[in-house]
């Protein structure tokens, strides 16, 4: 039998798999005009300000490499993005945004402010703080379960 707080918090993590579905559906829809769609935007987003190698972008992403590798992939067969060489390694090469990948990703960070904006314009700030805490606080407790 579940403690009151573990019985709240299977409710919680019922409600984030099912929200995370929903944003997941949404961005997609949000990234598609912009040749992209969520799971690529992430790996976008991780490369946006700094070349990264895949192994680096998995680890910011909490994803497999080989996962990474492939929509790394994808975006370079676009041409959103493109390998470069690794001065601190040979065969682990960047990946970094080409011009249009970094057009398509400011357009959609734009059109993505308007929709965060639309979706929180109900909600308090402190409210949003809150939940951001609460989910701080479960990724550290699981990943510190892993160890």
């Amino acid at each position: 039998m579940r403690a009151p707080q573990g019985e709240e918090m299977s409710r919680l993590v019922w409600e984030i798999l099912q929200t995370a579905n929903r944003l997941t559906d949404s961005g997609n829809r949000l990234s598609a005009p912009f040749g992209l769609t969520a799971a690529r935007w992430q790996v976008m987003g991780a490369i946006a300000h700094q070349a990264l190698t895949i192994a680096e972008v998995a680890h910011r992403l909490s994803q497999t490499r080989q996962g990474v590798q492939r929509l790394a992939d994808e975006l370079v067969r676009d041409e959103l993005a493109a390998y470069s060489p690794n001065p601190r390694h040979r065969r682990a090469k960047l990946l970094a945004p080409t011009t249009r990948g970094a057009t398509s990703y400011r357009e959609l960070m734009e059109a993505q402010a308007k929709w965060m904006n639309a979706l929180c314009a109900d909600l308090r700030l402190d409210d949003i703080a809150a939940a951001r805490g609460v989910l701080a606080k479960l990724a550290s407790a699981l990943e510190n379960s892993r160890s």
